[in-house]
This record gives structure tokens, C-alpha cells and sequence, in this order.
């Protein structure tokens, strides 16, 4: 076996990976595909982030470069991503292991948005329920949640490099 298959990292599919981890779904475009072609996914870091480390990978054989036009955090990604390609799945283009989808992209965004809400509305009213119903030795544990009305969407957790900026700059 030669070493180029001996160092290549498999990991597990996104959508059972990220399952009930919180994280961005983005669409992102490349301008060398037609246009309406898109590809959606999830990441626990930004969208924007994710066009980049596609824009320099080697092993990428599409020409032209990603942009990232629409990106959303979620409270459970994996669940959210799984969700939006069932919806979609009529739309699918390309290879099964590559999330295209030929969409319009102000409905397709529409769509993400009232998806990702619904999915962010049942995580923080499971979260709610088990700070209720804690069992009586975690208690002490569990950080306190107040509901909100801005609950539904917040905003991605600061990366790594804005907290380093703000560190340097105070």
C-alpha cells in the first residue's frame, strides 16, 4: 500500500458527526460552476473559513474559487445539515459525497433560516426542560439559562483569532 493512501484520514460522515454539536451551516459558491449551483454544509467553524480551506486545497478539482453567500449558526448542525438535504435532495447535483444543489438562493436561504430556527427553538426547550428537571447531584453543574427571545438565533461562539486580537489590542 503505498504511502498516499497509508496517511489519508477518513473521518465520519458530517451530518452523524455533527450531530447535536453546535455549529455554521453556509452556502457557498464557486464561481467556476454555473450559476445556481451551490453547496451546502456545516462546520463548527465559520462559512467563510470553510471557502477558504477549499479554496487552498490541493487535492480540489474544480476550477475557480468558493465564496461563501450565506452562513447561519445552528444549535445542532449535524441535525440541521441532515434536515436541509432531505429537503433538497430533489435539487442534488454531483457526486453523493458532494452537498451541490441547483437552488435558487433567496428561497433556498428562506428555507435554511425557517429550518434552522425550528431546530434551535426544540434545542433550547430540551435545554430548558433538563435544567428543570435536573437530576438532584448534577445540579451545580449546569450553567443557568434564561429564556429569550433572541435564544432562537445567536451569534457563532468568537474564534480563536478575534479573541487574540482582543487580547493584544487591551
Amino acid at each position: 500500500m503505498s504511502s498516499r493512501y497509508r496517511n489519508y484520514r477518513t473521518l465520519p460522515q458530517e451530518p452523524t458527526f455533527l450531530h447535536g454539536t453546535p455549529g455554521t451551516i453556509y452556502i457557498l459558491q464557486n464561481d467556476g460552476l454555473r450559476s445556481g449551483l451551490y453547496r451546502i454544509g456545516a462546520t463548527r467553524r465559520s462559512g467563510v473559513s470553510k471557502a477558504m480551506e477549499f479554496n487552498r486545497d490541493a487535492h480540489n478539482m474544480l476550477p475557480g474559487n468558493y465564496e461563501c453567500v450565506f452562513e447561519l449558526h445552528s444549535k445542532d448542525c449535524g441535525m440541521a445539515l441532515e434536515v436541509i438535504g432531505k429537503k433538497f435532495a430533489s435539487q442534488r447535483h454531483g457526486k453523493k459525497n458532494l452537498d451541490f444543489y441547483q437552488l435558487d438562493l433567496d428561497e433556498a436561504t428562506n428555507t435554511i433560516i425557517s429550518i434552522i430556527a425550528e431546530i434551535n427553538a426544540l434545542a433550547v426547550e430540551k435545554a430548558n426542560q433538563r435544567q428543570q428537571h435536573p437530576p438532584e447531584m448534577m445540579r451545580h453543574l449546569l450553567p443557568d439559562l434564561e429564556p429569550a427571545n433572541n435564544a432562537i438565533f445567536s451569534p457563532p461562539p468568537p474564534s480563536f483569532l478575534r479573541k487574540a486580537f482582543e487580547w493584544v489590542a487591551n
